[in-house]
């Protein structure tokens, strides 16, 4: 599901949240481990405030984005893309929404985390620096030197989300640890 496809997902049910500050919730919840799709579903209509008409509404499109975004966590060649509006946006808008997606991943995480929540050091950094992402400044030189950052940005998170994911679940991932420059 794209982003264009949730939003509109979202304006049929009357949902007021972002696309992307919820697939970053979701992502976090997701990479903490296994949560059933039930439990889910009660979780995110939760966090979105969702009456019970528009969760029942709602409940089929989200079961599939469910899965496609654990799906995506999990495959192994690391096509993870964290869900943001497309580039027609302006920069600012875009900037906002990587802040809302990283904010809200570590909020989706730190619900699922567990007594023995533990990663390394370059996931401890990747995690730190989502948190710091999620304050995310729309202060930027020039429009090109925005773009190319938004972008360096963007690429940025697909492999911190990854690390982190790899951290806690080596067994899916045992040869394939992606890493952080």
């Amino acid at each position: 599901m794209t982003f264009e496809e949730l939003e509109e997902l979202f304006y049929a049910v009357k949902i007021t949240a972002s696309p992307s500050a919820f697939h970053g919730f979701l992502c976090g919840r997701l990479t903490c481990g296994a949560v059933g799709i039930d439990d889910l579903i009660e979780t995110s209509s939760d966090w979105l405030t969702l009456s019970e008409e528009q969760s029942e509404a709602a409940q089929p499109s989200l079961r599939d984005f469910f899965e496609s975004s654990l799906s995506n966590l999990e495959d192994v060649s690391f096509l993870f893309q964290p869900l943001l509006p497309e580039d027609e946006l302006p920069l600012g808008e875009r900037l906002s929404a990587v802040g809302e997606w990283a904010s809200n991943y570590i909020s989706g995480l730190a619900e699922g985390m567990e007594s023995n929540f533990e990663v390394s050091g370059e996931g401890k950094e990747a995690l730190d620096d989502l948190a710091a992402i999620g304050q995310v400044s729309l202060d930027f030189e020039t429009e090109d030197e925005g773009e190319r950052d938004y972008t360096e940005l963007v690429e940025y998170i697909r492999i911190a989300v990854q690390v982190i994911f790899t951290d806690l679940h080596p067994e899916l991932n045992a040869d394939l640890e992606p890493t952080i420059h």
